[in-house]
């Protein structure tokens, strides 16, 4: 009978020991992944470029129109550029016909311009904050709270997610951030595989 009490405790005691040994082998590989998924999909060298690019076509147009929408305080934390945005293009038509091309050519899904002082703030926002001023960052003011509660109507939580690990090692007064959406598609016009990619320039 004491031995087979014995044996009982010693299951107990291997399987917490498993258990635990699977939750940090677990903890471990999610972690890893999500390092992994950072590396791929976040500022990729092709990528930047790509947005370098995109970048110097919008400045040869009129950049200077969203950023005095920032500086006027017009907008908060950003502003959205795209063809829609037509101050960029001066109202003209080909100039727009031909931007919806190269976003299109170049799969992008979103671009935005940030202030860099308004990015730390921006990186406090959390899809809880914006559902829950209680569960915001407890440095943040009233008026930043009830910013972020605005935040999720305008990007996307993946766009969020990245503007958390941007670190800026350059001087800068602004960042041009872009969002792709690359698919493989067959010859049958269906695309499979999608994944967004990020990356963001100096302004």
């Amino acid at each position: 009978m004491k031995k087979n009490g014995f044996v009982f405790v010693e299951t107990i005691i291997a399987i917490v020991v498993l258990t635990s040994s699977l939750l940090l082998l677990y903890s471990t590989f999610t972690r890893i992944l999500q390092s992994e998924k950072t590396r791929v999909y976040y500022d990729d060298i092709a990528y930047i470029y790509r947005s370098w690019y995109l970048k110097e076509y919008f400045n040869n147009l009129n950049m200077l129109a969203p950023i005095k929408k920032i500086e006027a305080g017009k907008e908060d934390y950003f502003v959205t550029i795209g063809i829609e945005y037509s101050d960029l293009f001066n109202n003209n038509l080909n100039e727009m016909a031909f931007a919806g091309k190269l976003l299109n050519d170049y799969e992008v899904t979103n671009i935005i311009l940030v202030r860099e002082n308004k990015l730390k703030e921006l990186k406090k926002c959390s899809l809880s904050c914006s559902l829950d001023s209680s569960k915001c960052d407890s440095s943040m003011n009233s008026t930043d709270k009830d910013n972020c509660s605005n935040l999720y109507t305008n990007i996307s939580e993946d766009m969020i997610n990245y503007l958390k690990t941007v670190s800026i090692d350059v001087d800068c007064t602004y960042l041009f951030i872009v969002e792709y959406n690359t698919c493989e598609c067959k010859s049958d016009g269906n695309c499979v595989n999608c994944h967004k990619y990020y990356s963001w320039v100096s302004v």
